[in-house]
């Protein structure tokens, strides 16, 4: 090939043909079958049509990926896999898929369920999400994501533009185009390692080409997708808990959102059917512990009119998590982010005859004095003070026995709301039965 000297220093420019037109792809789809009438959307997995299936006169969405466009990403094995893992799955909260095939050597299609609606993204960006709406929608997510990974089959890529809504309000989970049959295949990534799935809503796992991925990447998805359709924006960064950002938003979906995101997948909840129920208890009416105690837990101290807890707690956003929760049950919180400053504080307390009647504290400071030192401490100052320990290691010994150490309860991490406001008023149950 000759080139010009007006050419030679031209950019060699590659152009992709559009995709077929609604009458060109209605002539190539199997005939008496299909009609296709019009375009509805294109992404980087395909575009997709509307059209009608003939045999029943139903209306139908055709999803189609030119062959070419997947040599240099595998869009080709990610559309098969698309088709395959949709097909085994039926619930009236996934898009149904009726169809599969080639179109002559170019192209690969399938036929689905029409979705006469829109996708969640749309609804946010129109401003229409509100926290009354996420928490309707919520549970219908939930249920087919707990009947896919019941199949073995994980979405991998949960976001907002999957989500589809119809018009009467019932959620449709599509594009299972990074779908992974979990019985099958033990990774995230394809054979050239490229990791897949949409960055803000990756779990970490999902960065690591060398490391398998289950079902609770998904679960991290659904945290994510929770926490932005009850606030409007992403968790990014040191993000502030839902109910900090919406007044009024009840701090029981703060904790299933921290347990939802937590980066140890170990920590996370381990099926979707956990955090659907974690959901829809926090939808209950919360019950108020019983507050003042009869008498106080000290001989010197003054009559209370609240309890009083101290909390120990290094990570600024669990602990702003903890004392929003104990505070909306009506308990006076002091939080302290070292041991030094908690022996300080109690002390202060019990020179001025006001001691706590709780002191919750973290187990592990990695740059300050840890629960388990600063109790000791705190067994010196008062012989009789109640303490929760407080740790994600479970099989820690503090929190295997805490008992032995001088505490009254131990209080795993992640926390649930009905979890801790329950151990904390046992605790406080043992402290007036030893005062009694």
């Amino acid at each position: 090939m000759r080139l010009t000297s007006s050419s030679s220093t031209a950019t060699p420019v590659v152009t992709r043909s559009a995709p077929p037109t609604a009458p060109e792809l209605s002539a190539m789809m199997p005939f008496g079958r299909y009609s296709v009438q019009a375009q509805v959307g294109i992404g980087g997995m395909g575009t997709v049509y509307r059209g009608t299936q003939l045999s029943l006169g139903r209306p139908v969405a055709v999803k189609v990926l030119r062959v070419s466009d997947g040599y240099d990403f595998a869009f080709e094995d990610r559309f098969r896999r698309e088709a395959r893992a949709m097909a085994t799955l039926n619930h009236p909260n996934i898009v149904a898929i009726y169809d599969y095939g080639h179109l002559g050597t170019d192209f690969l299609f399938f036929v689905m369920e029409f979705v006469d609606g829109t996708d969640l993204g749309e609804i946010m960006r129109l401003g229409r999400m509100t926290p009354e709406l996420a928490l309707q929608l919520l549970p219908q997510i939930c249920g087919g994501l707990e009947y896919a990974h019941s199949k073995g089959i994980v979405h991998r890529d949960i976001k907002p533009a999957n989500i589809m809504l119809t018009r009467e309000g019932e959620v449709k989970i599509a594009d299972f185009g990074l779908a992974k049959d979990v019985m099958r295949s033990a990774s995230i990534v394809t054979e050239t390692h490229m990791v897949m799935g949409t960055p803000d809503y990756a779990a970490p796992e999902q960065f690591n080409a060398h490391r398998d991925v289950d079902h609770r990447a998904d679960i991290y998805a659904l945290g994510v997708l929770m926490y932005q359709m009850l606030t409007g924006v992403l968790p990014r960064g040191s993000w502030q808990p839902p109910s900090a950002l919406r007044p009024g938003l009840d701090p029981r979906l703060d904790g299933v959102i921290v347990r939802a995101l937590m980066p140890d997948r170990q920590q996370r909840y381990q099926s979707v059917g956990d955090m659907r129920r974690a959901i829809e208890a926090a939808l209950l009416p919360s019950v108020a512990p019983v507050q003042t105690p009869s008498k106080p837990f000290h001989a010197t101290a003054a009559p209370l009119t609240s309890v009083r807890i101290l909390l120990l707690e290094d990570d600024s956003m669990v602990r702003d998590l903890l004392r929003r929760a104990l505070e909306k049950a009506r308990f006076e919180v002091i939080e302290t982010a070292d041991g030094k400053d908690t022996l300080r504080l109690y002390q202060e307390a019990m020179q001025q005859g006001r001691p706590y009647d709780l002191v919750i504290l973290d187990l592990t400071i990695p740059d300050g004095m840890c629960g388990r030192e600063t109790m000791l401490h705190l067994r010196r100052i008062d012989p009789q003070i109640l303490a929760i320990v407080s740790s994600g290691y479970r099989d820690d010994p503090v929190m295997k026995d805490c008992a032995a150490y001088g505490f009254a309860a131990a209080l795993p991490k992640p926390y649930q709301v009905e979890g801790l406001l329950q151990i904390v008023n046992s605790a406080l149950a043992v402290g007036r039965r030893q005062a009694a």
